[in-house]
C-alpha cells in the first residue's frame, strides 16, 4: 500500500502548525489572564481610597450596623468574593462571603459573622487571593491610631469571567485560521504536488525495457519547479536509454557476426590441431610400427640363423659323404653322418618351429591392433604375446619384469586395444619412471577376477610422479620431456581406450622416489560397440 507524498507532508506541516499554534494561544491566554488579574489587583487597590475611611470610622466608633452595610456593599462589586476585618489584636470583628482563616483555609462567613467551612469547594477557579490594608483612624492630634486590618478577597473565577470572551475570541480565531490554512494548503499541495507526482508515478509504472513509450512526459500543472526538473531528467533517461538500446542493438549484431567468425575460426584451428593430432600418432605409430618390425626381426633372427647354419652344415656333410661314396664309403662313415644329420635334423626343427610360434605370436598382436575386433581370449596370453614383442627392448635393459598373472582369465573384449594399453604403460616405465637409472623392477600383476571385473596393476620402483603433475598425466600433449621428443599422448591414448572402448577405469598412485602404480579394471565382458571401435595411436 503506497502512501501520498503530499497527505505526509500536510501532517507533518500541519502537525508542526498546530504545535506551533496551541503554543501560541496558550501564551495569548496566559498573557490575558494575567493582564485582568492585574487590572482586578489594581481595581482592588483602589478600594483602599474608597471604602477604607468609612470601614476606620465604623470600627473606631463600634457601630456594627454601619460596617455590615460597607461590607455588605462592596461584596456586591463584581470582582469581590470576602471581606474579613480584624481588630489590631488578630481578633475576627466581621466578615461576609469566602475568606481565609490564619491556617490559610477556605472559610464562609455566617450571617451571624462567625465562620464556617465552605458547603463546596470551586475546585482550580476557586483559589483566592487577596489584598490586605491596614485600619488607621485620624486622632484631633492629626496623628493615626491603628486600630486593625481588612482584607478584600477575589480569585480565578472572577478573573476567568473577565477574560472567557476574549478566550472564546482567541480560540475560535485559532481555529478558523487553521482549518482555512489546512484547506487552502490542501488545494495548492494537491494542484502543485500530488497531481504532478501522481502523473510522475503513472508514467515511470508504465515504462519499461521492451516498451520506453512514444511521447516524452510532460506534467500539466503548469510552471518551473523541482518537478519539472524531474520530468525533463526522465525523459532525457527514456532518450538515454533508446539510444543505448540503439546502440546495443547494433552491437549484438556486429557482436554475432563476430561469434559466427569466431566459430569459423575456431572450427578452422580445431580442424588443424585436430590434423596435427592426427599426423603425431600417425608418425608415432609408423615409429612403433618399425620398433615392432625390427623386434620381430631380431626375434626371428637366432632360430632362423641357427637354421641357416645347421642347413648349411648338414650341406657340407651330404658334399663330405657323396666324396667318401666315390672314394668308397665305410660303414662308419655313414654311421657318423646319419647321427650327425640327426642332430642337425633335430636343431632345424626346434630353431623353424621356435620362428614358427614367434610369427603366430606377432601375427596374434598385429591382427588384433590392425582389426581391433572384438573376441574371446585369456588375459595373460594376450598380455604375455604384447610383451614378447617388446622382449628385444627389455633384454637391452638393465630392468627386471616380473609377472604375476592368474591362469585362465577368460575374457570377451577387445585384445587389440587392451594390448595397445599394456605395451605404452610398459614403455611409459621404461621412459619415464626409469629413466637414467641403471636398475629398476616392474611387475605386471593380473590377481583372480573377483565379480565380473579383472584387474591390471602395473607397478614400477621408479622415480614416482610429482604431486602437482598426478592430476594432468591424462591431458593430451601433458610431457614433462617435450625437449626430448615426448608428445604427451601417451596415458592420453591409454585413458580413452580403457574408460571407452574397454568399458572400465584407470587410477594412478604415486609417491616421488617410491614408484608408481597403474591400476586398470575392465570388466570381463566388454561393452558393446555398434560399429567397430576406432582406436587411437600413439
Amino acid at each position: 500500500m503506497t502512501r501520498s507524498i503530499a497527505a505526509r507532508l500536510l501532517r507533518i506541516i500541519f502537525g508542526c502548525y498546530f504545535v506551533v499554534t496551541v503554543v501560541v494561544t496558550a501564551f495569548q491566554l496566559t498573557a490575558e489572564y494575567k493582564h485582568t488579574r492585574t487590572r482586578v489587583e489594581r481595581e482592588i487597590e483602589a478600594m483602599q481610597h474608597t471604602f477604607g475611611p468609612g470601614i476606620a470610622d465604623a470600627m473606631w466608633r463600634f457601630n456594627d450596623d454601619i460596617m455590615r452595610g460597607i461590607l455588605a456593599g462592596m461584596k456586591e462589586l463584581p470582582i469581590v468574593v470576602g471581606i474579613k476585618v480584624v481588630d489590631d489584636q488578630g481578633k475576627l470583628v466581621r466578615a461576609v462571603g469566602t475568606v481565609l482563616d490564619e491556617q490559610g483555609k477556605h472559610m464562609q462567613a455566617q450571617a451571624d459573622g462567625r465562620l464556617a467551612p465552605p458547603v463546596r469547594e470551586d475546585g482550580l477557579f476557586g483559589e483566592v487571593f487577596s489584598r490586605e490594608f491596614p485600619i488607621s483612624y485620624p486622632l484631633e492630634n492629626g496623628a493615626l491610631q491603628p486600630i486593625g486590618k481588612w482584607t478584600v478577597y477575589s480569585n480565578r473565577r472572577i478573573v476567568v469571567s473577565q477574560v472567557q470572551y476574549g478566550f472564546v475570541l482567541i480560540l475560535v480565531n485559532s481555529v478558523i485560521k487553521t482549518l482555512a490554512l489546512w484547506f487552502i494548503f490542501t488545494l495548492v499541495v494537491r494542484h502543485l504536488l500530488g497531481k504532478p507526482l501522481r502523473q510522475l508515478s503513472d508514467y515511470v509504472g508504465q515504462l519499461n525495457i521492451d516498451n520506453l513509450g512514444s511521447t516524452p512526459l510532460q506534467l500539466r500543472h503548469g510552471g518551473n519547479t523541482e518537478l519539472d526538473l524531474l520530468a525533463n531528467k526522465i525523459n532525457e533517461m527514456r532518450e538515454n536509454i533508446l539510444a543505448g538500446l540503439a546502440e546495443k542493438a547494433v552491437l549484438y549484431q556486429e557482436l554475432a557476426a563476430l561469434n559466427e567468425s569466431l566459430e569459423r575460426r575456431v572450427e578452422e584451428r580445431t580442424r588443424a590441431a585436430r590434423h596435427a593430432q592426427d599426423e603425431l600418432a600417425r608418425s608415432e605409430r609408423l615409429a612403433a610400427l618399425g620398433s615392432m618390425v625390427a623386434g620381430i626381426a631380431h626375434e626371428l633372427n637366432t632360430p632362423i640363423g641357427n637354421s641357416l647354419i645347421a642347413a648349411s652344415t648338414l650341406g657340407d656333410k651330404v658334399k663330405a659323404l657323396g666324396a667318401s661314396y666315390e672314394s668308397g664309403l665305410r660303414r662308419s662313415d655313414m654311421a657318423k653322418f646319419l647321427e650327425e644329420a640327426e642332430g642337425v635334423s633335430e636343431l632345424m626343427t626346434r630353431n623353424i618351429e621356435r620362428a614358427a610360434r614367434l610369427v603366430s605370436s606377432f601375427k596374434q598382436v598385429a591382427v588384433d591392433r590392425a582389426s581391433s575386433q572384438r573376441r574371446k581370449f585369456d588375459l595373460g596370453t594376450v598380455i604375455q604375446e604384447n610383451l614378447n614383442t617388446l622382449s628385444p627392448v627389455l633384454r637391452k635393459t638393465p630392468y627386471e619384469v616380473v609377472l604375476d598373472m592368474a591362469p585362465l582369465v577368460a575374457m570377451d573384449s577387445y585384445p587389440g586395444p587392451l594390448g595397445q594399453v599394456v605395451v605404452a604403460l610398459v614403455d611409459n616405465a621404461l621412459q619415464h619412471a626409469f629413466h637414467q637409472r641403471n636398475h629398476g623392477k616392474l611387475s605386471i600383476t593380473v590377481p583372480v577376477p573377483e565379480g565380473d571385473t579383472a584387474e591390471i596393476l602395473i607397478r614400477d620402483d621408479g622415480a614416482g610422479i610429482a604431486a602437482s603433475h598426478i592430476n594432468r598425466i591424462f591431458d593430451p600433449f601433458f610431457t614433462t620431456r617435450m625437449s626430448e621428443g615426448s608428445s604427451g599422448l601417451g596415458l592420453n591414448i591409454v585413458h580413452n581406450i580403457v574408460t571407452t572402448i574397454l568399458g572400465g577405469k584407470i587410477h594412478v598412485d604415486s609417491v616421488p622416489g617410491v614408484g608408481t602404480t597403474f591400476r586398470i579394471t575392465i570388466p570381463l565382458d566388454a561393452p558393446m560397440h555398434h560399429e567397430e571401435p576406432i582406436i587411437p595411436q600413439a
